[in-house]
C-alpha cells in the first residue's frame, strides 16, 4: 500500500518531466526538433523525431508551475494521449482504493 500512497503523492506534488528536461532532447540524433510555445494554461513543448523509423511528434503540456499535466503522441496521421496526469491519479487512487478495502474486509 506504500508504493500506492508514494505513487499519488508523486503525481500531486512531483513535476514528473520538466520543460528544461526535455530540452536535453534535442541533441539526440533521431530528434529533428524541440519548440516551445505558450498555452493557455502554461509552456507546451512539441518535438519531432525517428521512433523505429516512424516519424512521430510528442507534444507536452505543463502548467504554470511547470507541472506535466499530459503527453500526446502523433504518429502516421493518428493522435494518441501516452499520458494524463489527471487520470494517472485517479486511476491510482482506485487501485489504493480497491487494496485498502480488500485488505480491510480481511481484518
Amino acid at each position: 500500500m506504500d508504493k500506492y500512497i508514494e505513487k499519488i503523492y508523486k503525481m500531486l506534488k512531483s513535476p514528473i518531466v520538466t520543460p528544461y528536461n526535455l530540452l536535453e532532447n534535442s541533441r539526440l540524433d533521431n530528434y529533428e526538433y524541440v519548440k516551445y510555445s505558450k498555452g493557455p494554461d502554461g509552456l507546451i513543448c512539441q518535438m519531432k523525431c525517428l521512433t523505429d523509423d516512424i516519424e512521430t511528434v510528442f507534444v507536452y503540456y505543463f502548467d504554470e508551475q511547470d507541472f506535466l499535466q499530459k503527453i500526446m503522441m502523433q504518429q502516421n496521421g493518428n493522435e494518441r494521449c501516452m499520458f494524463e496526469r489527471t487520470r494517472e491519479i485517479e486511476e491510482l487512487k482506485e487501485q489504493f482504493t480497491s487494496i485498502y478495502n480488500g485488505k480491510r474486509s480481511y481484518v
